[in-house]
């Protein structure tokens, strides 16, 4: 069976927009794409020999056509980098402001509606009054003598500044060190400044009221959040209800699903009453919020999330009280276009099973992200997963002040797909970043899943025993590999699952296998034999197992969603071809799930994550940094040597002519 082994730029166009000279009453940014759809197929039924009119009455048309169409057709040039020195927060640091500050801790005074940000970790407590801060409302415990609860909050560089806003007339309002205050900074460069300095007084936060006052001059943006998004929240809050957040690229719909979310579990006051618990269908396996790259996710969340994702990568498994994942499938992240019907039943099953939920829960809400591709290359798919997900509210986040003929016909459709469904469509303004963010889409991927794969069982004491903990060595010298077997002909152990599952729009061949796998990220699921349709092969040389492709399609079998449960996501450490083993690392917060397997239902799946070239230069980076800190050591000799030396600590020579 499964054993351990022992150890051994963004770019901005201009556009002149003009407005219609008539004062008639500003129209809907629905009804304006419904009126340039309407004059688009009026312009496709007429005649080429006649001249064509063009419509007046839509303000979006008469924008459009103020560009010939080598204008339109024009390369978008990037827009020099700015430099912009940010607003952050509204408070400022007097003695009046402030009830304490010390090395520890940092206790302020705020008015209402005034905001104050800071950059690094920290712990949040509210002494008196009540604060809102990422969509959650936070308040002081109702009876005096009660413990205030903390709130631990992470605010990198690599995102936009959080601002705790004040909601009563004083509120105050407690700001703690923790001791995670640095994540991986001295084994991964992508976390390198992007907390706080600790030169004020050490702490793991930092006051900083406005960009250029940064010590370290990084690019800080401040949080927005529109009138739009707020006035939003509040009345799909109001309701238990199904809401799918859609829209581009950049548009902020990870942003507005964890301020929905907050709000969820957070209430306000005795006007709206919290909910224990939301559940959360993650469909962007590119960028998930609570579970690692490449797969889709139903997760029930109980806490409110106040840091990016890669804070919080995935669930602690001891902890089922706290956030926890129902369900997951396992989704290759390129060539989305070959596994669009495995997708489908992926996503079809894991809202069955939220309906399953809400018939024991009615009061249960859900909340649905999206990944960008499903608005833009995969619009079609969208338009089959609507029936199927049928939301009450419908978020489409884009540029209501400009829209062109694409997004104007994918508005129409989204505006039919929701009266028939009885849903609400609500068009809010997007809320791109302000300044090119410091990490790519790529790179915080990649912090996300060194995150995960760094987590380690949370601390005992009962006050923080909740919170997320993470080993800061390299995983080569922390984690002991798990071994799997996957010799059929051993005498001494048996085989520990059933093949190699690889999704890849172009699948290697069985001779390249262990170049492929060796180093790559693998996802342990559980399924029924009945599940795979294909019977498993074997590689030539090494004797691999895995599922071949289909001579029809070219591509290797999926498994049924009803049937399959995630186990955990893994690294292949290493491939030991003598003894027929393959070593992968977990994190040791996950050890406990390997330790039942049955190798007749448990397959290994590939091709679901990018490459972790963190997880290869993870020691060489330690000793670099280790290098760098490192101080050099007095040179101390004794004063007999030093006279005896000459010039530039050169040993004397002296030429003696005897004779």
């Amino acid at each position: 069976m499964t054993g351990k082994r022992k150890r051994l730029n963004y770019t901005v166009v201009e556009e002149s927009i003009k407005t219609p000279a008539t004062p008639a009453k500003p129209i809907s940014a629905i009804a304006a794409a419904r009126l340039q759809l309407e004059a688009k197929l009026q312009s496709q039924n007429a005649t080429t020999n006649e001249e064509v009119q063009d419509p007046a009455t839509s303000p979006i048309v008469e924008a459009t056509s103020d560009f010939s169409e080598s204008e339109l057709e024009e390369e978008e040039l990037p827009i020099p980098h700015v430099h912009q020195n940010f607003k952050l927060c509204t408070w400022r640091k007097t003695p009046e402001n402030v009830l304490s500050d010390t090395a520890s801790e940092l206790t302020v005074i705020l008015e209402k509606h005034q905001t104050v940000s800071f950059v690094g970790c920290f712990d949040l407590k509210v002494l008196k009054g009540a604060v809102n801060i990422n969509g959650a409302n936070i308040g002081a415990v109702p009876r005096p003598g009660d413990t205030a609860k903390s709130f631990r909050a992470y605010v990198p560089s690599t995102h936009p500044i959080t601002k705790i806003r004040g909601l009563d007339r004083t509120s105050h309002v407690q700001i703690s060190s923790c001791e995670d205050s640095a994540l991986f900074e001295a084994i991964g460069p992508l976390f390198g400044r992007i907390w706080a300095t600790k030169k004020d007084k050490g702490r793991s936060f930092d006051f900083i009221q406005e960009s250029d006052s940064d010590p370290l001059k990084r690019d800080l943006t401040p949080e927005n959040a529109p009138e739009e998004w707020i006035r939003t929240i509040e009345d799909i809050s109001g309701t238990q209800s199904t809401t799918l957040v859609v829209g581009s690229s950049l548009t902020g719909k990870s942003t507005f699903t964890k301020r929905l979310l907050n709000r969820y579990l957070s209430g306000f006051g005795k006007t709206a009453k919290a909910v224990p618990s939301v559940c959360y269908l993650d469909l962007d396996f590119t960028k998930p919020e609570y579970t690692p790259q490449g797969q889709i996710s139903l997760s029930h969340i109980r806490e409110v999330t106040l840091g990016p994702s890669f804070t919080h990568p995935a669930p602690i498994p001891s902890n089922p009280d706290k956030n926890e994942i129902i369900a997951a499938h396992a989704i290759p992240t390129h060539g989305l276009s070959d596994y669009e019907e495995y997708f489908t039943s992926c996503v079809s099953h894991l809202i069955q099973t939220y309906r399953s939920l809400r018939s024991q829960n009615p009061t249960l809400p859900l909340i649905i992200n999206t990944p960008s591709q499903l608005y833009t290359t995969h619009f079609h798919l969208l338009e089959t997963l609507l029936p199927i997900l049928k939301p009450n509210n419908t978020i489409h986040l884009g540029n209501t002040s400009a829209i062109d003929t694409d997004a104007a016909e994918k508005l129409h459709t989204l505006l039919t797909l929701s009266t028939k469904q009885n849903s609400t469509l609500h068009e809010l303004p997007a809320q791109p970043p302000l300044l090119p963010p410091s990490r790519t889409d790529a790179e915080l991927s990649a912090m996300h899943m060194q995150s995960y794969f760094h987590l380690c069982s949370p601390d005992p004491a009962p006050e923080i025993s909740t919170l997320p903990s993470w080993n800061p060595h390299p995983l080569t010298t922390t984690l002991t590999p798990w071994q799997f077997s996957y010799s059929e002909s051993s005498t001494t152990r048996t085989q520990d699952f059933q093949a190699f599952l690889l999704f890849a729009p172009d699948p290697p061949s069985p001779t390249q296998f262990t170049t492929t796998l060796n180093g790559s990220i693998i996802y342990i699921i559980s399924t029924n034999t009945s599940s795979i349709s294909f019977a498993a092969d074997r590689a030539p040389r090494t004797q691999i197992p895995y599922f071949p492709t289909s001579s029809v399609t070219h591509l290797p079998p999926t498994p049924l969603p009803a049937s399959t449960k995630p186990i955990c996501t893994a690294l292949i450490h290493s491939f030991d071809f003598e003894n027929h083993l393959v070593n992968v690392l977990v994190p040791s917060t996950h050890d406990s799930l390997l330790a039942g397997l049955e190798p007749e239902t448990t397959i290994l799946v590939g091709g679901c994550c990018d490459v972790p070239a963190w997880a290869y230069v993870e020691d060489a980076h330690k000793a670099f940094e280790a290098r760098k800190r490192r101080v050099m050591e007095p040179w101390v000799e004794k004063r007999s040597v030093v006279e005896g030396m000459g010039y530039l600590g050169v040993g004397r020579r002296v030429r003696k002519f005897l004779g």
